[in-house]
């Protein structure tokens, strides 16, 4: 809450020239709406539709103004984490044609596991899926400190902790753990090079993802949730 009112705020100093600012406002009050929506859904059928909208309006932030970098950002943002949407379509439809999700989460076999995984690294940028964040940053200046800095590429690790029992398990630890180091590695070697500036921003967010999401493989998930507020933060 704090973020977003002073997102916005900031969003009425940085764009009240723009003759598109109404329409601006509406899309981001929908992506912040649909990211509430997904921290306190407790059913499958909310959560699918606030991930959904996450997208959906995370597309047309980045495609505002519709020149050449805004569209070519747009796309792979868009098509990036409709990946991680397909794999968590197959995840929800699997679990409720199985009868898993309502018996007990131990019932989860390993691949249901790697599904949610799959879905959480499109979503948090984490290695190899990483490019759309960069790229995300084509959006006005607000949009990348609200939604591509503390907010959007957080859903892919609040859904890990929320299912940290199923996900967590002794075949899947190290394999977070490595992703998450991946992360770090190739997002600071990148930041070496990188000239502009949002786009080193986005790489030092990569690399704190990728340091939250060792933090969950340590199993210390309490440690990687103060960690993500704490970031979003500053």
């Amino acid at each position: 809450f704090l973020v977003t009112f002073s997102v916005l705020i900031f969003s009425t100093y940085y764009l009240n020239s723009e003759l598109n600012f109404n329409y601006y406002y509406f899309v981001l009050l929908i992506f912040v709406g649909s990211m509430f929506s997904l921290n306190f859904s407790n059913s499958i059928f909310t959560m699918l539709l606030s991930w959904d909208l996450l997208g959906i309006s995370s597309f047309f932030l980045v495609l505002f103004y519709n020149n050449w970098d805004s569209c070519s950002g747009a796309m792979n943002t868009a098509l990036t984490n409709r990946l991680g949407d397909y794999f968590m379509f197959v995840f929800f439809g699997l679990s409720v044609f199985s009868g898993y999700y309502f018996l007990s989460f131990s019932m989860f076999s390993s691949y249901m596991s790697l599904l949610l995984l799959l879905t959480a690294f499109t979503k948090s940028a984490q290695f190899p899926f990483s490019s759309w964040l960069p790229k995300a940053m084509s959006a006005p200046t607000p949009v990348s400190s609200l939604v591509h800095s503390s907010t959007l590429v957080t859903a892919g690790l609040i859904l890990l902790m929320n299912f940290n029992n199923l996900v967590l398990q002794k075949n899947f630890i190290s394999f977070v753990l490595i992703i998450g180091l991946f992360t770090m590695f190739f997002s600071s070697l990148a930041s070496l090079v990188e000239e502009d500036l949002k786009k080193v921003v986005a790489l030092s967010t990569l690399s704190q993802m990728g340091f939250s999401m060792v933090t969950l493989g340590l199993g210390l998930s309490f440690i990687s949730f103060i960690h993500l507020v704490s970031h979003a933060l500053f």
